[in-house]
């Protein structure tokens, strides 16, 4: 069914999260790649600090193992206020001594009497194809800059340097706004990081924090993750995650697709081999000749997961994927050892249906954004509006209930929210009470996308149950 929440995951999931941050021991000198310096370990200030000697050409220490993307790099850092005698920074995408991205500061530039040369305080490189000398001549203040607020350039400064994609931006002394952004020249996007100074230069380093930004996995468009299966007239689009054992997503229908699971998945896998089911017309699907019918979603969801295992499974549908797990479970019991529905509950044969009439053109005029992105990750775009009608005939025409209900033997977790309005409380306590082995869990304050509206209190149902 219909559920326009679920933009608000995908607007989520589209933002970049931070990971854990690491603080690399800058006096476990077996961590570090040292070039062309010697490297003395000391404490100022409760700071846990090196010091690179004073020699001619570029030198630092590189951390050995460890593979830095996007991210914050933040450090302490202090030079001296000595005309080219003081370059210190931090060198990111490191290849080699050669190739390598670069900020820099130039501290004796920092209230230097010379008003010209305080735009010249800190420095962005990327070698060995943009050195400073022809950033300077070819764009002119773009890749420097002066540094607000000015530190003292003898003492102690604090830098955080974020790494987003190809923004660049350089700040000190928790300042809000950056002294320096530029946009990345380097054509390599991960590599080591360390610490760099430059020609006749030496420099101490304390408090090294890299906190590496993870970006979400893309559940639903994941070469990494994603296979197929035939199923006689279809070819089916499925994602596997994580090891253990198998556990079974089947998505919501029309909106609904893999990525709705993104908060399970991230969970689950940490436990269970999770089998992530794309259904006909959805996503990465095909949509194949015969009628959609409940009974065919249950049979594609059981050719898939053969195709992975022949354990038995857990199951957790929603909505559709909930009306697909009943069958699923009714039909193969030898299959399903545990099922868990979320907002889908008694459809009678003879029961009121809304009438759907679902269009490319209804469905487009909702959310251009949203199913555009959907159109290009179909095999079959062309098909869709095809595909939305064999949707609107199954919603009016097909049906779950005791005769259903009643040939599920496994232990049962059935899920809503009080304020559904495809699935309201009261069907979902009929389904609660013909299921012989059921529970059942009504979330307050919640509609049909109960895990949206709600997920601490989902997951805290569902834990015990699969426990």
């Amino acid at each position: 069914m219909k559920y326009t929440l679920c933009v608000l995951l995908f607007l989520c999931m589209s933002c970049l999260t931070e990971a854990q941050t690491f603080r690399p021991d800058l006096h476990n000198l077996n961590l570090w790649e040292i070039t062309n310096r010697k490297v003395e370990t000391f404490n100022e200030q409760e700071k846990k600090a090196i010091q690179f000697n004073q020699v001619g050409d570029d030198g630092g220490m590189i951390l050995k193992d460890y593979e830095f993307s996007e991210g914050i790099i933040e450090f302490d850092v202090k030079g001296k206020n000595i005309p080219q005698q003081s370059f210190v920074g931090v060198a990111f995408h490191f290849q080699d001594a050669k190739k390598y991205e670069f900020v820099y500061f130039r501290p004796f530039n920092f209230m230097n009497a010379d008003t010209l040369r305080r735009p010249r305080s800190v420095q962005y490189v990327s070698m060995p194809e943009y050195p400073w000398e022809k950033l300077r001549a070819e764009h002119p203040g773009k890749y420097e800059n002066k540094v607000n607020p000015v530190p003292n350039p003898d003492d102690w400064f604090h830098v955080k340097i974020t790494v987003n994609g190809k923004q660049i931006k350089v700040y000190v002394n928790h300042s809000s706004k950056p002294s320096l952004e530029v946009e990345s020249l380097n054509t390599t996007t991960t590599g080591r990081i360390g610490l760099w100074v430059g020609n006749m230069s030496a420099g101490s380093f304390s408090n090294l924090e890299i906190t590496p930004i993870k970006k979400p996995v893309p559940y639903g468009n994941n070469p990494a993750a994603g296979k197929y299966v035939n199923v006689g007239d279809a070819n089916l689009y499925y994602e596997v995650y994580g090891e253990g054992n198998p556990f079974v997503l089947l998505h919501g229908g029309v909106y609904g697709y893999i990525d709705e699971f993104a908060p399970f998945i991230e969970r689950l896998s940490q436990h269970y081999q999770v089998i992530c089911v794309a259904t006909r017309g959805h996503g990465k699907s095909e949509i194949g000749s015969q009628p959609f019918t409940w009974q065919q979603r249950a049979d594609d969801a059981y050719k898939v997961i053969r195709a992975v295992t022949k354990d038995s499974v857990t199951v957790l549908g929603f909505s559709d994927g909930g009306g697909a797990g009943y069958k699923l479970a009714a039909s193969h019991p030898e299959l399903v050892k545990k099922l868990i529905v979320i907002g889908s509950g008694d459809n009678p044969k003879n029961g009121k249906k809304n009438k759907e009439v679902y269009t490319p053109e209804l469905l487009l005029s909702q959310n251009k954004e949203y199913f555009e992105g959907r159109l290009a990750i179909m095999p079959e775009p062309k098909r869709w509006g095809e595909s939305l009608a064999k949707i609107n005939k199954l919603y009016n025409e097909d049906y779950i209930s005791t005769e259903t209900f009643t040939k599920i033997k496994c232990p049962t977790l059935l899920m809503s929210g009080d304020r559904d309005g495809y699935h309201t409380a009261e069907k979902m306590l009929v389904s609660y009470r013909t299921i012989k082995k059921s529970q059942l869990s009504i979330i307050p304050g919640c509609d049909h996308v109960v895990f949206f509206c709600n997920f601490p209190a989902v997951w805290d149902s569902i834990t015990p149950f699969i426990d």
